[in-house]
């Protein structure tokens, strides 16, 4: 789902449970790219090298949160091995070099160190478990990318602007899951779900609008405000000529330009 700043719903897309949220996130740029955002704010199943890359080579600046290193407890982390950009290869913390070997079709360049220095290494037992005693060490093609988002991440005003996801796209998804039944697909087909995600969603950008025009503050408004309402919107949709989606499925906020994705 993705809605801006205030929380208003802007699209969705509806995928099957096993397609991860980086898989369906192309879909989802579809929908927001007509918006024209400036900043796209997204949950860490979306930091992907190839959509980071993706989305620096449009101008957008991406908003991404920190993750914790991955790895073995207790074993050498990623980061103790340091990348020399200018020689295409990897030191390791008892400065020996993991030259490269291939390129895997997934888009990881493997490096990999000498057996023969490895086997008298003090550091082998917290460093691999390879029967080959040898080290591989892989690095996205796009790896830069993710680089120049960890950058942005660092700036002034980035961790605030992300810190919002929790009063817009958050507080949308959870109020669609617990009080409109989208804690599960109660639908059989993905047309349907579509179907019901977005009455959902529009549903929910319609009592937001009653609540402004009705300057309610207040969860509780006259259901006859609420017949109002709609006949308001019934004689503005006959003059209008709506071609842009409404609503957005993965999390996604928009920051005067900016969007969150969930």
């Amino acid at each position: 789902v993705a809605c801006d700043k205030h929380g208003w719903a802007l699209a969705y897309t509806v995928e099957a449970g096993n397609i991860h949220d980086s898989q369906a996130f192309s879909a989802l740029f579809v929908k927001l790219e007509p918006f024209s955002p400036e900043f796209i704010i997204a949950d860490s199943g979306y930091k992907t090298p190839s959509i980071a890359k993706f989305l620096l080579e449009k101008g957008i600046t991406p908003v991404f949160p920190y993750t914790r290193p991955r790895g073995k407890k207790d074993f050498l982390r990623p980061k103790d091995f340091v990348y020399d950009e200018h020689f295409d290869c990897y030191l390791c913390p008892e400065n020996h070099v993991l030259t490269y070997r291939t390129t895997t079709r997934e888009g990881y360049r493997e490096y990999k160190s000498n057996p023969k220095i490895c086997k008298t290494c003090p550091l082998l037992a917290i460093c691999t478990e390879s029967r080959q005693n040898q080290k591989v060490v892989v690095r996205h093609i796009w790896k830069d990318a993710l680089e120049v988002c960890e950058d942005i991440r660092h700036q002034s005003g980035m961790k605030e602007r992300y810190q919002h996801r929790k009063e817009t796209i958050e507080r949308l998804f959870g109020t669609a899951k617990e009080y409109h039944n989208l804690r599960y697909t109660r639908e059989k087909g993905k047309s349907k779900m579509e179907d019901k995600v977005g009455l959902t969603l529009a549903c929910l950008n319609i009592k937001k609008l009653v609540k402004m025009m009705t300057g309610k503050t207040y969860n509780f408004t006259p259901i006859s405000q609420y017949y109002w309402i709609i006949g308001e919107l019934g004689k503005n949709i006959k003059k209008t000529n709506i071609k842009n989606d409404v609503c957005l499925h993965s999390e996604v906020w928009k920051v005067f330009q900016t969007f969150f994705v969930d």
